[in-house]
């Protein structure tokens, strides 16, 4: 379960409830303020995109958890292609294979 507080931070869950209100379980009436967020199912990114969290909007009457499909930025696609853009790069230098997978596991002193 995922809530919103009456500082309209989120996510909060069932222990931020519990602090606001001690004794607080599943089912009990929320206190004053607070608002629960239905989850949503979480859309599959494709190959240069993330799925992030968004902010939660009212639909139908609930509040329910959104979602956002993004690109992903330059500086993202760089860091997930490194290893292999740097084992190229290795390679291209001149070292085998062998040499490239020693310096991966820390073989080489």
């Amino acid at each position: 379960m995922i809530y919103i507080n009456p500082e309209n931070e989120y996510p909060r869950h069932i222990g931020d409830v519990q602090l606001a209100k001690p004794g607080f379980k599943d089912g009990d009436t929320l206190p004053t303020g607070w608002v629960k967020v239905e989850e949503s199912e979480r859309p599959t990114a494709g190959t240069d995109q993330v799925t992030v969290e968004g902010t939660p909007a009212e639909v139908d009457g609930v509040m329910t958890q959104s979602w956002i499909v993004r690109n992903l930025t330059e500086e993202e696609l760089d860091r997930r292609d490194a290893p292999a853009n740097a084992k190229a790069k290795l390679i291209a230098l001149g070292l085998t294979e062998a040499e490239v997978s020693a310096l991966v596991q820390g073989l080489v002193r």
